[in-house]
């Protein structure tokens, strides 16, 4: 395609006689095809445990999330607990609450750019104070 218009601006710039006006024209025909793509950005910080927290039972956990598509209606959000904290995981801020297995779990609905996920994390017998992981795994893809 360069060299196609490359010539065209080349015939341009050449002297035209008087008496004979040419005229070079061209048809291009683009195209392009742009891939969905999803991108799902969160705090990372720790969720600190305390004692009271273990002696209560849970812990509650808030995550704000940024998510960039293209494909907004095809978004599927996974959930995957992490081993080892936690013996179920509550979620609220979906269209309805979400409760994660230990084989996680998909949520489609119509995400906005920005939404907010509180997580009540019911903490095992044996958990012990201390800063941890966020206890699943959160990952978005498009379908």
């Amino acid at each position: 395609m360069r060299s196609l218009w490359l010539a065209l601006a080349l015939v341009a710039a050449l002297p035209l006689d008087a008496a004979r006006a040419d005229t070079a024209s061209a048809s291009l025909q683009v195209s392009a095809r742009v891939l969905p793509h999803v991108r799902l950005q969160s705090d990372d910080s720790p969720v600190a445990i305390t004692a009271a927290d273990v002696e209560r039972g849970y812990r509650d956990v808030s995550r704000q999330y940024q998510l960039k598509t293209n494909a907004p209606d095809r978004v599927v959000l996974q959930l995957d607990p992490r081993v080892g904290l936690t013996e179920a995981i509550e979620i609220q801020g979906f269209q309805a609450p979400v409760r994660v297995s230990e084989l996680g779990t998909e949520v489609t609905q119509l995400f906005g750019r920005t939404f907010t996920l509180t997580y009540r994390l019911w903490l095992q017998s044996e958990a012990a104070p201390g800063e941890y992981e966020l206890p699943v795994r959160v990952t978005a893809i498009v379908r």
